[in-house]
């Protein structure tokens, strides 16, 4: 999704919960009739063993992997409590751009997060094949057209020390800057493209909703599930007992052995000292009907991003049995981004943008048709907003929180999510595991590093909170998509 800074406070403030409403997203069409409104029990357990809060791909995986774990754990049975504010699914993965493309070069000299999304990527393909889910997942090569020479330098560069400390990961990329080449692609006016051999598209949302539906249906679980929608959570303190935590929400309070924190963008809300290390970010995302010259034969058969000086746009294409529709998102110069969590609004300027944009971008015949419109554009099924959670150094936080124990988080994804956030779950979920089998908090996060290769820099160590705390803020390092927001703002509309 696209992000981009307002004028905020040098002291920002947690953020606020998930709006009540929120705009329709083209993921929700076709909702799961158990999922909606569903309360597992009509009232919420006094005690349970694990609170999971959020129900997107990042708490579905934790939930899975504490009730159906792998690896060497005891038999110790669960209670696992889901809580979730909206609807099953409702936030980011339910609204995100249906892209898993792992980019490997985005952190050349760490080759351990380009294994670790690899890793993700392989073990949901693994996954949705061997129990057959229909999330219209494809895999297909991936295209980051680039615009602006000084861009594809870099890019080089970080291709060639991939190349000298990974060449594994190396040989599935190619960096492309022949003319001839980029038209095969449909983007002759790049200056380049990065073009990886793994990538695919998909439905997110169904993939989830097929793993809740699996949990809540089970009979081989070790322990129970119990999910309950429309239930905010409003806060966590220390239990009275001094063991756990109380975990307040407007329908009682629930006792907790330990929780898992999977809020992405919201974590601030449920965790004030995370207000300066994970920011929410709203973008913008559009399924549009293909013109016939990216219709049938003529489709998309890549993953595309768009990467330039204010530029940061996606695009995948849906099966032509079902509508080919075009997944845009991004246009984040457009409108207000970060700090932003309200999802119940559609911009107007990013609406008619991301409709109008793949029109100049592919150069589309359509736009020769001589009639009297001004713009040629597409015609958009669903225009909607989500929220993203921007981490302050740009990867994830993933184990337990610094002075808090039995209280563990996974969030913070930067609008990179699909190819972080399953193992990520099951990295906290097997933490958790480990620690109620007795074991220390260094030799649990050693067992989730061993089975899910987590990256050691998303961590959450508080190390690495006090190094944060020395960088440029989220909002420092967007001032550039800021500066184009406001220059765009006051430009009359194209």
């Amino acid at each position: 999704m696209s992000r981009e800074m307002p004028q905020l406070p040098k002291t920002n403030t947690p953020c606020g919960p998930p709006h009540e409403t929120s705009s329709i997203s083209f993921w929700h069409s076709e909702p799961s009739p158990l999922l909606l409104g569903h309360r597992s029990t009509r009232h919420l357990p006094e005690k349970v063993d694990v609170v999971v809060i959020g129900s997107g791909l990042t708490g579905t995986s934790a939930t899975r992997h504490l009730l159906r774990p792998t690896g060497s754990h005891s038999n110790a049975k669960l209670d696992v409590l889901m809580l979730e504010a909206r609807e099953a699914c409702w936030g980011a993965t339910g609204r995100n751009g249906g892209h898993c493309q792992p980019l490997l070069f985005e952190h050349p000299h760490d080759p351990s997060i380009g294994e670790f999304e690899l890793r993700n990527y392989n073990t949901l393909n693994q996954l949705i094949e061997a129990e057959n889910i229909d999330c219209e997942w494809v895999s297909q090569p991936g295209v980051r057209a680039i615009y602006g020479t000084e861009i594809v330098e870099r890019a080089k560069k970080a291709l060639e020390v991939v190349k000298g400390n990974a060449p594994h990961l190396a040989n599935l990329m190619r960096l492309v800057t022949d003319k001839t080449e980029l038209a095969k692609y449909r983007i002759a006016t790049a200056d380049g493209a990065m073009i990886t051999s793994v990538a695919a598209r998909m439905w997110p949302y169904k993939l989830v909703a097929h793993l809740l539906e699996d949990l809540l249906t089970a009979s081989d679980l070790q322990g129970t599930f119990n999910l309950q929608t429309f239930t905010l959570v409003q806060g966590i303190s220390q239990a009275n007992t001094g063991e756990g935590y109380e975990v307040q929400t407007a329908r009682g309070t629930v006792l907790a052995k330990r929780i898992i924190v999977a809020t992405n963008a919201y974590t601030s809300f449920v965790l004030p000292n995370f207000t300066d290390f994970i920011v929410p970010c709203r973008g913008q995302m559009s399924a549009l009907k293909p013109l016939q010259s990216l219709s049938s034969e003529h489709r998309l058969k890549t993953s595309m991003g768009f990467e330039g000086d204010g530029l940061d746009d996606y695009l995948i294409q849906r099966p032509n049995e079902r509508g080919g529709h075009l997944m845009f998102g991004g246009g984040r110069t457009n409108a207000r981004s970060i700090g932003v969590t309200d999802d119940s609004f559609v911009d107007p300027k990013t609406a008619a943008y991301l409709r109008r944009q793949l029109v100049t971008v592919f150069d589309l015949p359509e736009k020769e048709s001589g009639g009297q419109e001004p713009h040629v554009e597409l015609t958009a099924t669903h225009e909607w907003t989500g929220i993203m959670g921007f981490s302050r150094d740009d990867v994830p936080w993933v184990g337990p929180v610094p002075g808090r124990p039995g209280l563990f988080i996974a969030a913070g994804f930067t609008g990179h999510g699909m190819p972080n956030t399953f193992l990520s779950g099951a990295a906290a979920a097997i933490m958790v595991r480990a620690a109620i089998d007795g074991k220390t908090e260094k030799e649990s996060i050693t067992k989730a590093v061993e089975e899910t290769n987590l990256p050691m820099k998303y961590l959450c160590t508080e190390g690495r909170r006090e190094q944060c705390q020395q960088m440029e803020s989220v909002e420092e390092r967007e001032e550039g998509f800021e500066r184009l927001r406001r220059v765009n703002a006051v430009a009359p509309d194209a």
